[in-house]
């Protein structure tokens, strides 16, 4: 009679694998095979979605065309916009094990380099300065003196580019023209470069 336990947790245990859903970003069904495949080899993440039964295959370097004055507007940046310079954003959404450990964690002179290259990138690449945003603010008095973070305006980066609870830190760079990049997730500083690179061709 020992098989019976064993035979009930295998069935649950198929029973709630087969509930599990996977779908892409347009809300259509993918399998499973495909989902894990993609997160395992492309740029690609699996996220809970608001449905505890589905899974969310998520694109890391999303790209598009938004109407951009709002969120110039929103960061006080009308004047770049009229300028015709490029918004970038750094957005972090609160303390999670991929921004709190690790070699670079609390390095502040590694805050202060990320920063200066930043700036750099912005003044070769027509931009304005860097504006770095939060969702959450648990874990960023570690930047104290160095950057300036301000809470998403109205949510609406995290509305509209940053809707799930990616890893570390964020960004999104938005032409004048509403093109915009984006990579979600921890990224390297060149990526920013290498967007404004793409969009000032467009």
């Amino acid at each position: 009679m020992k098989f019976i336990p064993i035979l009930v947790f295998f069935l649950l245990s198929v029973s709630l694998s087969a509930q599990t859903k996977y779908r892409d970003e347009m809300g259509r069904s993918v399998s499973k095979d495909e989902f894990q495949n993609k997160i395992l080899n492309g740029p690609y993440f699996g996220v809970p979605s608001e449905d505890p039964e589905v899974m969310m295959l998520i694109y890391r370097m999303p790209f598009g065309k938004v109407e951009p004055e709002i969120f110039y507007e929103k960061l006080g940046k009308a004047q770049d916009l009229n300028e015709g310079k490029s918004l970038i954003v750094v957005y972090y959404p609160g303390k999670d094990e991929c921004n709190s450990t690790g070699d670079n964690a609390n390095d502040t002179r590694y805050f202060q380099k990320s920063h200066d290259y930043l700036l750099k990138t912005a003044a070769k690449r027509n931009a304005g300065e860097p504006a770095y945003i939060f969702k959450n603010s648990h874990g960023l008095e570690k930047y104290q003196g160095i950057m300036t973070w301000m809470p998403d305006p109205d949510g609406v980066f995290e509305n509209q580019f940053f809707k799930f609870p990616y890893p570390c830190r964020s960004f999104v760079v938005i032409h004048p023209s509403g093109e915009y990049r984006a990579i979600l997730g921890e990224f390297p500083n060149n990526q920013i470069d290498q967007a404004l690179k793409i969009l000032n061709k467009n």
